[in-house]
């Protein structure tokens, strides 16, 4: 089997400084897990591989670059899932982690949880000796505090902050919206994961959780395909959005299609706004996303096919 691996840098739009730098990033995380793969981990390595490298970048909104709530904290989400097993770890509203892909993980394989949340995740990182940073705030940069700023003078729907149909920016020129991460791959095995980590959406109510850390919402594999959401999380969870396209892939639609079905169900049935990115157990790869932006790197036999807006695609050789 052929092994691949697709990312994406969450729904955002992007400053015309910032789409350069957005592709270059999410195409280092892509080589990142391909690497792994092509030295046979499995599918599972190659997206926590791929996800904590965004998490590592400060562009992102996950891990450092996460946005800050209303009250000035950063909490963090993650989601990790093996399609083959069908085990899924996750945490939620985790403060002072800069990798809470890998600490799903860890719930994964070191607990009987799928997830676990705030205090009694931050507990379990301390207990098993994962890295926990002293100051929680350290993870959020000037540019993810000024899209909290941003996120708290936003006069609008939440839908339209995500998708830039607004106008409004501030002095500095950045705009509204935010990201979060997420890789799915398929191993030289033939077997499928996805992981999903978002630093949540700018300004929200302390402990709010969104779809990313959600099995069937911000991420969902089987045997059969696998997939990881972005977007407005309240929307996404109410159309489990990345197990609808398990399921139309299931139902024998292509990848893409699977991905544009459900994206377009979405927006019709709670005028949500997000994309997501899919492949299945042939390597075939789809993607779909009604934000201005999404920015995407896919990579199989040494080519690195990406994109950022809608029918965009380019290809480069690794």
């Amino acid at each position: 089997m052929e092994p691949c691996i697709i990312i994406h840098g969450g729904c955002r739009p992007i400053p015309e400084d910032f789409k350069e730098p957005y592709k270059q990033g999410v195409q280092l995380a892509a080589r990142k897990g391909y690497a792994v793969l092509l030295e046979g981990g499995s599918a599972v390595d190659a997206v926590e591989a791929a996800v904590r490298n965004m998490e590592d970048n400060p562009l992102f909104n996950a891990g450092r670059g996460c946005a800050l709530t209303e009250e000035n904290t950063a909490e963090l989400d993650a989601l990790i899932m093996d399609g083959h097993s069908l085990a899924a770890g996750a945490v939620a509203c985790v403060q002072a982690i800069a990798n809470p892909v890998s600490l799903a993980r860890r719930v994964m394989e070191d607990t009987p949880h799928c997830l676990l949340a705030g205090e009694g995740a931050l507990k379990f990182a301390k207990k098993i000796g994962f890295p926990v940073v002293e100051d929680p705030l350290v993870l959020v940069t000037a540019e993810s505090h000024e899209r909290s700023v941003d996120a708290a003078n936003y006069v609008g729907t939440v839908e339209d902050f995500i998708s830039g149909n607004s106008k409004q920016t501030d002095s500095t020129g950045s705009s509204q919206g935010f990201d979060t991460v997420g890789a799915v791959a398929l191993d030289s095995w033939g077997q499928l994961a996805c992981a999903t980590s978002t630093g949540g959406l700018p300004m929200k109510m302390p402990g709010r959780v969104g779809d990313s850390p959600l099995v069937g919402c911000g991420g969902y594999a089987n045997t059969v395909a696998a997939s990881s959401t972005t977007g407005h999380g309240e929307s996404l969870m109410k159309t489990v959005l990345a197990w609808e396209v398990v399921r139309n892939v299931e139902d024998g639609l292509e990848t893409k299609e699977a991905c544009e079905k459900s994206i377009n169900k979405m927006a019709n049935s709670v005028k949500g706004v997000g994309g997501v990115i899919a492949l299945n157990n042939h390597g075939e790869f789809g993607l779909a996303f009604s934000s201005k932006h999404m920015t995407w790197a896919f990579v199989s036999r040494h080519v690195i096919k990406f994109g950022q807006e809608l029918g965009e695609e380019q290809e480069i050789p690794m």
